[in-house]
């Protein structure tokens, strides 16, 4: 259906901004989505991605900004083949997990679902987005909660003198996309929107030496719209009022697995860039609604037959939220920022489970409420021409209430299981520290110190998990994550080079890990599951302290006009400091982390009209969980892409994903049961800018 319907809608917005533009009034020409990056951002270790880099490409968001060394999703997976809940990010090797402990914001509205922090990268294609921002480290700084390793900026496609940017697609796997965004200036303002689907028969998860008959392919579905109105008062203030609606449909390498999620929202912004006497400003309002629903299955032995293991046919999630920022720029030589932010998140999980081959025996309902709330002010001031210095303080409360698990036994309809957790509360304090300096016109050096904080999602709290044969329960009693960081940088430029190195030190305390409780088969009557053959139960528990030494290095060389090398590198080592929960960990490496991560880039435009370029990326072993017991191979992946501009408004190109096929490990079961990364993928596409 979505293969029709959506070219019959961009036809439709198309139309509907060339009607826009052709009216004889006077346009108001509206801009402003989010105040400029602040001065004290160069403090801070960052990377911009533009929209050119992301139109040449012609892949996933994500997989683009893996050109950044260290941004990455739970696994080694493409969002396109990844299950939702896997897909929170990753920065500078800081503990992968399914929440993620990264911020991901567009246009200043946070993405982060409400539930379980994961991002849904599937909406979010390049064609969409203007501009993508990586902010590494810094604690919590101006953001809060969930920004514990970092920030993705990511802006809108502003169209500029354009009304329609367009992008269609087909590829491998009878998979075809689509993808567009409208501007129409009008006199009450400027209306804009944006549309997606994607249809793909997927690949395979697990190689063919260990498929067998029941494995099916990971096929996915989404499709998704956004409008907008924004308007330009008087006053300077941009008003921009928006919604959306979004669904993702994802087969999980069988008849029975499986993710259906439908998404809404609506926000509220306002953008004032004129401080005359006071304050720019910028404030954001936002609701949001997911219905979720999930199916984990488990297969026999020599996979011919999958039966489900664990059904959440349904987990309502609800997130409201708002944030304000205000600047003022000269109070006696400073420039002093101020702000909050509150998110209330209420979300719970419907589920059968304890299916033995007969039929789910068990029911449960868990879940509750989730309140964070904070504040900053951070001052910024050039102490001489060549010298920045920043100071900011954060403080947020943090409150977890009607927190519930409830099982009951479906033959009889008897309660087996009734509890109701005790409300927690508190405040987190933290603060950072920075300075920039140029010791000359080519080389500068920034340094700075930071903390910050990740409070448990409720998914963590209370949603277990299954993948395979191996059980993860959740775990209501976790407390908080805290950072506490520093870095050191040295920034070159000469002429058409850049390049920077930096060294960081992160102590990660109370970190949430999916922790082995045992491997032994057979019923556990502490959490009441039964573990099968080769399987293992995991529980989300915090581990005292991880300890991080990195290094990071990128250079970019316009080595002519037409010709740029890009290249960046990551050492991360991330080691569990402490446990007193399983001593035997201590020394081990964070799962799913690997030491070395590195890419190399080339963009060249051999004539006017055609556009190459080639990524390479490597990332080493790494392992799958805490034990340090499953060990998944390293890999070096390429990919190819040629544009060729057929006009000044159209042009065709073709993109290979994995060019070698190389085989990429994603995740390994304690059976030896490994899935694979996505293969060597084509796609043929052509763009429209009018």
């Amino acid at each position: 259906m979505t293969r029709i319907l959506f070219p019959i809608l961009l036809i439709s917005l198309c139309m509907a901004a060339t009607a826009g533009r052709s009216q004889s009034i006077d346009e108001i020409h509206v801009t402003a989505k989010r105040l400029p990056n602040s001065l004290s951002s160069d403090v801070y270790s960052s990377i911009s991605i533009g929209a050119t880099d992301l139109d040449g490409a012609a892949i996933g968001l994500d997989d683009v900004l893996r050109r950044v060394p260290g941004f990455g999703l739970f696994r080694r997976q493409a969002s396109r083949a990844a299950h939702p809940t896997t897909q929170g990010v990753s920065l500078r090797g800081l503990g992968p997990n399914g929440a993620g402990r990264t911020l991901v914001l567009l246009d200043g509205v946070p993405l982060n679902d409400p539930f379980g922090g994961w991002v849904e990268w599937v909406h979010l294609p390049p064609s969409i987005i203007g501009q993508a921002t990586i902010v590494r480290g810094g604690g919590s700084g101006t953001w809060g909660n969930s920004a514990l390793a970092g920030v993705v900026r990511l802006d809108s496609r502003s169209l500029e003198d354009k009304t329609l940017h367009a992008d269609i697609r087909y590829g491998s796997k009878k998979s075809v996309a689509g993808s567009g965004a409208f501007e129409a200036e009008t006199a009450i303002g400027t209306f804009s929107g944006s549309a997606h689907f994607s249809d793909s028969d997927g690949s395979f998860l697990i190689g063919d030496t260990q498929r067998g008959a029941a494995d099916r392919r990971t096929a996915r579905s989404n499709e998704g719209l956004r409008l907008a109105w924004a308007y330009a008062a008087k006053s300077g203030t941009v008003w921009t009022l928006a919604a959306n609606a979004a669904s993702d449909t994802f087969v999980n390498g069988s008849e029975v697995a499986g993710a259906e999620t439908d998404t809404y929202g609506v926000s509220l912004s306002a953008v004032n860039t004129e401080s005359g006497p006071g304050p720019t400003w910028e404030t954001h309002l936002y609701a949001q609604r997911k219905e979720f629903q999930n199916v984990f299955a488990a297969f026999d032995s020599t996979r011919s037959t999958v039966r489900p293991v664990l059904d959440q046919f349904d987990v309502p999630v609800t997130g409201l939220g708002a944030n304000a920022l205000l600047r003022w720029p000269d109070v006696a030589g400073w420039i002093i920022e101020g702000g909050a932010d509150i998110r209330f998140s209420d979300g719970e999980t419907n589920e059968r489970f304890r299916n033995l081959g007969a039929g789910f025996t068990r029911e449960r309902q868990a879940g509750g409420e989730q309140l964070i709330a904070g504040s900053f002010i951070e001052g910024t001031k050039k102490v001489s021409p060549s010298t920045l210095i920043t100071f900011g303080a954060r403080a947020d409360y943090w409150d977890q209430s009607n927190g519930m698990r409830k099982e009951s036994n479906l033959e009889n309809g008897s309660v087996l299981v009734d509890r109701h957790f005790v409300d927690r509360n508190g405040v987190s304090v933290n603060g950072r520290a920075g300075l920039q300096s140029d010791i000359t016109s080519s080389l500068g050096v920034r340094a700075s110190i930071y903390s910050g904080f990740r409070v448990p999602t409720l998914n963590e709290l209370y949603r277990p998990f299954r993948v395979g044969n191996d059980i993860t329960e959740a775990n209501e009693t976790l407390v908080n994550e805290r950072l506490v960081g520093a870095e050191a940088s040295l920034e070159w430029t000469h002429e058409n080079i850049s390049a920077q190195a930096t060294v960081f030190r992160n102590d990660l305390f109370d970190p949430v890990l999916n922790t082995t409780v045992t491997t032994v088969p057979g019923f556990n009557p502490e959490f009441g599951v039964f573990i099968p053959n080769g399987g293992s139960l995991r529980q989300r528990r915090n581990v005292d302290r991880v300890e991080t030494w990195g290094l990071e290095f990128d250079a970019a060389i316009q080595v002519t006009e037409r010709l740029e090398i890009r290249g960046g590198y990551l050492f991360s080592n991330p080691e569990i400091a402490s446990s007193s929960i399983s001593p035997s960990i201590e020394g081990n490496r964070l799962a799913q982390v690997a030491k070395h991560q590195a890419s190399l880039g080339v963009s060249v435009q051999p004539s006017e009209r055609l556009h190459l370029s080639a990524d390479v990326f490597l990332s080493s072993d790494q392992f799958e969980d805490d034990l340090n017991s499953r060990v998944l191979d390293g890999a070096v992946t390429a990919n190819l892409y040629a544009g060729y501009d057929i006009t000044e408004s159209m042009e065709i190109y073709a993109s290979v994903e994995n060019l070698f096929d190389e085989r990429v490990e994603a995740g390994r079961t304690a059976a030896g049961l490994v899935t694979l990364g996505p293969p060597v993928f084509l796609w043929l596409g052509m763009r429209l800018n009018y």
